[in-house]
């Protein structure tokens, strides 16, 4: 396995951790800082941008895909940030408040908050017990 995609997932990982305990101590502030975000069109498109230079970089650093579950774990966080780093430069300032509406209600927020820690847990372990 590269050493590139360990780095990778110790830092993914641990970023992961550390967003998840924010989502869950301030989500109340999360909340309503959203859609003040997607309503600054330079902000979105600036993120999107820089969405799209780190999943480039992700999935580049990561090398070809192989067997091993870490790695296609790191390249499917590659491909999801490209992928969403593309719809924030595309997606309409209307489509975007109706998706936030969708993530700001309780449940579908907790999950995506579970994920995110699972994921970041998950990541953080196997990227440094190698």
């Amino acid at each position: 396995m590269f050493t590139f995609t360990i780095y990778l997932a110790q830092l993914a990982g641990l970023y992961f951790i550390i967003l998840g305990v924010i989502l869950l101590v301030r989500k109340r502030s999360i909340l309503e800082l959203m859609p003040k975000l997607a309503e600054n069109q330079p902000f979105v498109f600036l993120a999107g941008m820089i969405r799209i230079i780190v999943g480039l970089a992700i999935l580049i650093g990561n090398g070809p895909w192989s067997a091993q579950v870490l790695s296609i774990v790191v390249a499917l966080i590659g491909w999801v940030t490209l992928i969403r780093g593309i719809a924030m430069l595309l997606v309409t300032a209307e489509r975007e408040r109706k998706l936030i509406d969708y993530w700001r209600r309780d449940p579908v927020y907790y999950v995506a908050v579970a994920i995110v820690l699972l994921l970041g847990l998950y990541l953080a372990r196997a990227g440094f017990a190698t």
